[in-house]
Order: C-alpha cells, then structure tokens, then sequence
C-alpha cells in the first residue's frame, strides 16, 4: 500500500508494545553496571526505603535522557513512557521531571555526583595502558538569561564550566560549574591536585600538563616543577612579556611551517623570560603580521607566547605538545555543549543548574567508558552524534523462549549488530 498517498485517511493508534528505538540505553546501562558504577553510587547515596528507587536508577536515567539527545530536564518523561525500554532494562519505571530536578537541587548530592564520577575516573585509569599521562585544562562559557548567571569578561551575562581532561583516556576527569564573574583562574590549582592525586590513586603519573593563559601562574609552574611535570602554558601578555618579545633579535625569526600558523608569514623564535623573583622560563614567541592595526594596537605584529620547564624538547615538538589540546579538552566542550545540552540551565536556581552540567558530565564519561572498554577502538574517535546514530537509537525488544531471554535488535546492518556483539562479549570483563 503506497501510504504517502493516503495517510490522511490512515487511523493513528498509541501501541504500549514492548518494543523500544533506544535499545542503546539499555546496553549503556547495563555496561555501566558491569563497570562497577552501580557500587560507586550506592555508596556515595545512602537509600532511604525500600520503597524507594535506588540512586543508580535515578542518575542512570538522567544521563539516558541526555544520552539519547534530550536537552530538557522534562525530556526524561519520554523515557517514562517507553515500556520496551523499561523491560530491556528490568526496571517498574524511571523517575519523573520532578525527581530529576529534586536530585539535583543542593550541594550536598551535587558533590556526591562529583565524588562518582572522580570514582568513575579512578577505574577507567586503571584499565588504561599508558602509565605517564598528560592533563589539559580549560574554562568554557555559555550565555543564559538565568536571574543567577552574572556578567563574564566577554561583558554577557553566563555561566562557566572549568573543566580537566585527561589526554590519553578522553574522559573529563575535574569539573567545576561557575558564575560568569568568577575568574579563568580561580579553581585551576586546585583541580591540578586532584588530577594528580586521581592518577596516583591508580597507579599512574601525571608528566605533561596543558593550558592557555589562565594556568600562566608561579604557583602552577612551581607546583609543576615540584611534581616532574612538564607544562606548556600560553603567556599572559603583560608588559613584562612583551618587553621579552621586544628583546628578540631580528635574526633569530624563523619561518614557521605548521599547521598551526596563523598565515604564510607566521614566524617563530625561542628566547628566555624572567618572571617575578628571578623565575626563569624557556618561551617559545609565535609572530604573524596585524591583520588590522589600529589606534588601540599600532604593532605591526601579533604575537602567542608559550612557556615551558622542559628543557630537552624541541620548538616544533613543543607547539605541538600545547597544540594538541584542542583535539582533548576542546573537543569535550564542544560535545558537553553542543551534543549532551550542557549550555542549558533548566532553572533560577544555581545549585539545580550546577547539577544539571555534573549529569551532562557523567553522560559524556559514561559514554567515553562505553566506547573505550565496551565497543571496541573503532569507536573511541566517535562523537556523540555518531553514537546515537550507530547504538543508542536503534530499534529492539526482549523475548523469552522457554528458559531463555533474547535480546532482538531489529533492521541494523551488519556493523551495528557487530558492536551490540562486542559489548556483550566485554560484560563481566570490568566489573568488580
């Protein structure tokens, strides 16, 4: 029957059939529970009764709801009604708006979803096969009309996430939600520490840290030193380092070919700077012609400096090492915020919206985890779209045939069926 001509006149029927198109979320949570993530919340979260649901169903939701694209706390009543969803996961239900937006609302359970997902990294870590690993760190910025956003250096009111990543495992291992107001710099010492201490924890070292002009601190640098890590931080462009880059000799430009330089005639020179109390670092000066001099910046030139302690590493190698961030830590701003919602606040309320980036941050890892450990390489570049492309939204139901249950996934190709088959052939390789 050819239905583009006639579906005026076809009847529409709700159907609770239990068959789902987001089989995917089953899987996901299924491999969270064999990663041990069950055991993480449930002991961070003390249960109240018996008559309620456990805190694992509860996040779990959450993040299904942001995994499988919805960026409204109201969303997770979509998943409420799914009954294919409901008996692929073995679950009576998933939790209404109104709890989504109660297990979020303090600080208290806020830090508990922090303390899980620092458990979360603790693991992953220990499964990673690199031993020396390499940390980056950077603020993102989203703008809202929410009463308790305030006004950021880019003069709009909004909110800040200062993020960390750990390089070699792709997954954001420090996270904190701001005001607009609150400074670049504000946080980053401390969630230095704990990424240290987390890699520590599994028997891992931290040997490289990244990041732009906010890190550009004595006590970053010196901790740094302390620590055997080699930082590659952008400069602030005070006067003390402009007077450094004045200071270079015309001979000693280079011509940089890169695919980092700004344009054609981008240069480079390597030179010492003198911070405060005789504090001497190696700074490596990119320079490229002022598209547009003017009265507030007549130089002929713009200049991106770049401090490092590593004393062996070469220039190009060097820009290379800073560079390489863009490809970890801003990669994960562009998915928390573009493919899991996290510029969204849902409310007026700091605290709610503060819980709301942690769930969007638990979706990413979570989603990070099941590439690296449960899918299979091919996937571990996959962004978040291609996820709920390829797994997440695929069609599926359970059937029981005499003792057995089976898990049908419904017209797939074979390449889809194939990473449904190497997730269930990595169940109870990870759990505890």
């Amino acid at each position: 029957m050819n239905l583009t001509i006639n579906l005026s006149k076809v009847e529409l029927k709700m159907s609770k059939d239990a068959v789902t198109g987001k089989m995917g979320l089953s899987w996901l949570t299924h491999a969270m529970k064999d990663f041990g993530v069950n055991k993480m919340i449930s002991d961070e979260y003390e249960k109240k009764s018996n008559r309620e649901t456990d805190y694992f169903n509860k996040i779990m939701s959450a993040v299904m709801t942001r995994a499988a694209g919805g960026d409204r706390v109201e969303d997770v009543e979509n998943l409420r009604v799914d009954g294919g969803l409901l008996e692929s996961l073995g679950w009576d239900e998933i939790m209404s708006a109104d709890t989504y937006l109660n297990l979020i609302k303090d600080k208290r359970t806020n830090a508990k979803l922090r303390c899980v997902n620092n458990r979360m990294i603790i693991k992953a870590l220990r499964g990673l096969g690199e031993e020396d690993l390499t940390y980056d760190n950077d603020a993102t910025y989203f703008d809202s009309k929410k009463e308790s956003a305030e006004y950021s250096y880019q003069k709009r009111k909004q909110f800040s996430g200062l993020t960390g990543c750990i390089a070699e495992l792709g997954m954001i291992n420090t996270v904190d939600f701001r005001r607009g107001n609150v400074s670049p710099q504000a946080g980053i010492m401390n969630q230095l520490r704990k990424t240290v201490a987390q890699a520590k924890a599994a028997g891992k070292k931290i040997k490289r840290f990244r990041s732009d002009s906010a890190a550009y601190r004595m006590d970053v640098m010196t901790y740094c030193d302390i620590n055997e890590i080699n930082y590659f931080i952008s400069a602030d462009k005070d006067e003390a380092v402009r007077r450094t880059i004045e200071g270079i000799k015309a001979t000693q430009w280079r011509m940089l070919e890169d695919k980092y330089a700004k344009n054609e005639n981008t240069k480079w020179a390597q030179t010492r700077h003198v911070m405060n109390k005789g504090f001497t670092i190696r700074m490596l000066v990119l320079r490229w012609p002022n598209p547009d001099p003017d009265l507030f910046d007549a130089s002929p030139y713009c200049y991106h400096a770049i401090v490092t302690n590593d004393l062996e590493i070469e220039p190009m190698a060097w820009l290379k090492k800073h560079n390489g961030r863009m490809g970890t830590i801003e990669h994960s701003h562009e998915e928390i915020k573009n493919g899991l919602g996290c510029d969204y606040t849902p409310s007026h309320d700091f605290e709610k919206n503060r819980g709301y980036f942690l769930i969007g941050i638990l979706a990413y890892n979570m989603v990070e985890i099941l590439k690296r450990f449960y899918m299979g390489a091919s996937t571990i570049n996959w962004k978040i779209k291609t996820i709920r492309y390829q797994f997440i939204n695929v069609c599926g139901k359970i059937v029981k045939s005499g003792r057995k249950f089976y898990c049908k996934i419904i017209n797939v190709t074979d390449e889809v069926f194939e990473l449904y088959q190497n997730c269930k052939s990595k169940f109870n390789c990870y759990a505890y």
